[in-house]
């Protein structure tokens, strides 16, 4: 077994803190202090330093990390081979995602992965897509999903492995009796003068009205910010705004608010990934929830499109 203390200097070479490290990796930040302080009085070197508030890997804590990095990617191979010849895949399975692909896509992966594996035991983390890859790469899950942005092409291709699952219209979310309620040809340009609803600006949501609005040439007067999407349609219902709103997250409906399509103009779409680290692919767990994934998401792609109109 590899010594599970190099995963945690791998999480706060990745995190910058220890308190971040231990948060994507679901354990205690003292007891992560508590163990690298042991790697490091084992080894009779020191592995981190203090840099203002955040820490950072002395050179031997960063050539310590790169060992760590081709072992892990060695022993997920070797864990691969194994149960490759285990005749009934068991055990936990850790799957992560950003919070709108969980009821969508998650969940109904975690069921199938239950009715045809008694023995696995899929567990779901709700994870912000600007952790996954950290929590990928660090252990904290084994794969996960993620919507892509510009910090996608900066994974390591050595440690983890991207691809894609399906691209994500989004739809404007309106009061009902909204302009745009019962229309037929509404562009995401034609909501330039709207006051908008959003989440914060570290959230998924954010981020992609962000960019969808800058594509079409303005940016977004954000008038309210919520967390959950049950807050937004609340706010949106009031009338306080409108909201931009992948068509994933429309799984459950909200009164009060009419989902739009947008079908003129530029169609704005999210782009979301699969991740898992390189070697793991091979492991039957893994491959097990991997094809799942493909075909809760080749189901999501058949006739996802609302009518016009169409109460959310």
């Amino acid at each position: 077994m590899i010594d599970p203390r190099l995963r945690l200097l791998v999480a706060v070479s990745e995190h910058g803190t220890v308190t971040a490290a231990a948060e994507a990796l679901f354990r205690s930040p003292s007891g992560v202090s508590r163990q690298l302080k042991d790697l490091a009085a084992e080894l009779d070197v020191d592995l981190l330093e203090r840099h203002g508030r955040r820490v950072r890997l002395t050179p031997a804590g960063q050539r310590l990390v790169t060992h760590a990095r081709r072992l892990h990617a060695q022993w997920e191979a070797a864990l691969s081979d194994t149960t490759a010849a285990a005749r009934q895949l068991c055990g936990p399975l850790s799957l992560g995602g950003f919070p709108t692909s969980i009821p969508s896509i998650l969940a109904p992966v975690a069921l199938r992965l239950r009715g045809r594996h008694r023995m696995l035991e899929p567990v779901v983390h709700e994870i912000e897509s600007g952790e996954l890859l950290h929590a990928v790469e660090s252990g904290g899950v084994d794969l996960g999903l993620l919507v892509a942005d510009e910090a996608t092409s900066r994974v390591a291709a050595s440690h983890v492995e991207v691809s894609g699952v399906l691209d994500d219209p989004i739809d404007l979310l309106v009061p009902e009796g909204h302009r745009f309620a019962h229309g037929t040809e509404i562009g995401l340009e034609d909501a330039a003068e709207e006051e908008w609803v959003s989440g914060h600006p570290h959230q998924d949501a954010y981020r992609e009205l962000l960019t969808a609005t800058r594509a079409v040439g303005y940016a977004p007067r954000v008038a309210h910010f919520a967390r959950e999407l049950t807050a937004t349609a609340a706010l949106v219902a009031a009338g306080l705004g409108v909201a931009a709103v992948p068509r994933l997250a429309m799984t459950v409906p909200h009164p009060g608010v009419v989902q739009v399509p947008l079908t003129r103009g530029q169609v704005p779409r999210r782009r979301v990934l699969l991740a898992l680290r390189h070697g793991s692919r091979e492991n039957p767990r893994v491959a097990a929830a991997v094809t799942a994934v493909g075909e809760v998401s080749r189901a999501l792609c058949t006739d996802r499109l609302p009518e016009a109109g169409r109460p959310a």
